[in-house]
């Protein structure tokens, strides 16, 4: 984190994280200055948060960027980062998902650039704003604009599935 007016979304994701995911072993680490060995520019993440896996089933890594300002856009470079790590990580071994966090609304482009961290038939990617940082579950907010979301949120997976439901499926 480049200032401590930035660590107000990590500490509120993070804290959301512990109070959310229920009984689950769980690790984390904010402000990670990574340094690639593919000789490409060192680059930092504001946390990783990790739920321990056994031998039959993979851990499961969530790798977040956070905004704590409206002006303070989601950008390319921070989609590359977060995907080259998430690549980088043995498939058989972990499950990565990519968190961004924003205390502010997303705009249109960051919501297209965060859409391309998503496969086909992957749904890898979280996007949390206000709506559920504040609150102390995740979605108490958002299941009265979206009445359709069912999940709690205890989980990374139905982290991305309502962050789908939410930014990427189109209504008519």
């Amino acid at each position: 984190m480049k200032n401590n007016q930035g660590a107000v979304p990590v500490v509120l994701t993070l804290q959301q994280f512990d109070a959310n995911h229920y009984g689950q072993i769980h690790l984390y680490s904010p402000s990670l200055d990574l340094k690639p060995k593919d000789g490409m520019s060192p680059f930092e993440i504001d946390f990783v948060w990790m739920t321990c896996g056994n031998a039959r089933r993979k851990s499961k890594i969530v790798l977040g960027e956070c905004k704590d300002r409206p002006e303070d856009a989601i950008d390319q470079t921070d989609i590359d980062n977060l995907r080259r790590v998430a690549d980088a990580l043995p498939r058989d071994r972990f499950e990565a998902f990519m968190l961004l966090a924003k205390l502010a609304p997303f705009s249109d482009k960051e919501i297209a650039l965060a859409r391309t961290l998503n496969g086909e038939h992957h749904r890898r990617v979280i996007l949390l704003t206000a709506r559920e940082l504040e609150p102390y579950h995740f979605f108490e907010r958002t299941t009265k604009e979206f009445s359709l979301i069912k999940e709690h949120g205890s989980s990374p997976e139905d982290l991305a599935l309502v962050t789908a439901q939410i930014y990427f499926t189109k209504v008519e």
